[in-house]
């Protein structure tokens, strides 16, 4: 039920290499798949609050309906997947919570929408409502990372997505590339995911279809521009943590507080809009508590030269986003510093980090 994977965004100019690759990979002559899905939250938006999506899914024949809710880190997520009725076109679609019967699928559920599976079994008084679509053609191929050493080794898959998302008579388009672990080792969908990058200039991004299909529908219902405010993620400590896990809990929230603010900078639509200083800002802050932390890591758990190499990324990424005392990077300058390599590789070599010592 754990989905190990990665998003990233494709600059159009590249989009034709990034086929032609896949297309050399094993599966990736394949035909397209079709992928319509509704998604589903409550008015006052529970499951966006709780970083969680739930969805119908039209997939070529078949229905599928599936929960994603937080995971423990930024690359992990719970994700559980059942066969759904089919639905005829034109009929109103609706999910069935009742699907859902691992343990910690109907825990996520009554934690993030309050559900009480025994009073209302289906779900069907949460008051839960279709606010977004999506209407993709995805093109699978799986590659193999098996010239590495055996803990970094793994089969994943590469899937690139494109079509809209879509609120009342507002779209957008996507056009991203996920990398998802089959099976292996987590660090195999970072070692894939440096080379594409590397190849074809993609940048991580850390919103999903379901956060930008929200952001969409609030825009369609109230007419205006509804991006995600600035965030500082609190650090969670699991009970009876160790000083090592407190260490990795709070790497793990900084990088959230970095690739959160640096995905509303790199968005599409952000060259639309004059002024992301707030993000620009915001960045810099989780930069700064990102170089706190790092300084900070457990007697041991780092060798000498990756210490220095990812705290040399750190402060030369800070230098660029914040100049001087008090002065930032412009919003022009930003958007293409937050889709270049050098914040997505440093974003991976700390989850490295994180994986490895988790």
């Amino acid at each position: 039920m754990q989905e190990i994977e990665l998003k990233f965004q494709i600059p159009q100019g590249t989009l034709a290499a990034v086929k032609a690759e896949l297309a050399t990979l094993t599966g990736g002559q394949a035909p397209a798949q079709k992928l319509q899905a509704a998604y589903f939250d409550t008015a006052d938006r529970k499951l966006a609050k709780a970083r969680a999506a739930l969805r119908v899914r039209q997939e070529d024949d078949d229905w599928v309906q599936t929960l994603k809710a937080a995971g423990p880190n930024a690359m992990t997520r719970l994700e559980d997947n059942q066969a759904s009725q089919a639905f005829a076109p034109g009929e109103a679609i609706h999910p069935d919570l009742s699907l859902h019967q691992p343990e910690a699928v109907r825990q996520a559920l009554m934690r993030d929408l309050g559900w009480q599976p025994e009073r209302d079994p289906k779900g069907e008084h949460l008051g839960l409502i279709q606010l977004y679509r999506t209407d993709m053609q995805r093109l699978r191929a799986q590659a193999s990372h098996t010239n590495a050493a055996p803990q970094r080794a793994g089969r994943v898959e590469i899937a690139l997505d494109l079509g809209l998302i879509a609120a009342g008579d507002k779209s957008v388009p996507v056009h991203e590339l996920e990398i998802e672990l089959i099976d292996g080792h987590a660090h195999a969908v970072l070692d894939v995911a440096r080379g594409l990058i590397t190849r074809h200039g993609l940048w991580l991004d850390s919103q999903t279809k379901a956060h930008r299909g929200d952001q969409l529908a609030r825009e369609a219902s109230t007419g205006q521009p509804s991006p995600r405010p600035p965030v500082r993620p609190c650090t969670c400590l699991p009970q009876g943590a160790t000083p090592a896990h407190a260490w990795v809990a709070a790497l793990d929230a900084a990088l959230t507080h970095i690739s959160d603010n640096l995905s509303e900078v790199a968005l599409e639509t952000s060259d639309a809009r004059a002024d992301l200083s707030p993000w620009i800002k915001a960045w810099a802050s989780g930069l700064r508590r990102l170089a706190w932390v790092w300084r900070h890591a457990p007697v041991g758990l780092l060798g000498p030269a990756q210490a220095a190499s990812i705290a040399d990324q750190i402060a030369a990424l800070y230098v660029k986003v914040r100049p001087a005392a008090g002065r930032y990077i412009v919003s022009a300058q930003a958007i293409p510093l937050a889709r270049s390599a050098a914040p997505t590789l440093l974003a991976l070599d700390v989850l490295d980090v994180i994986v490895a010592a988790g």
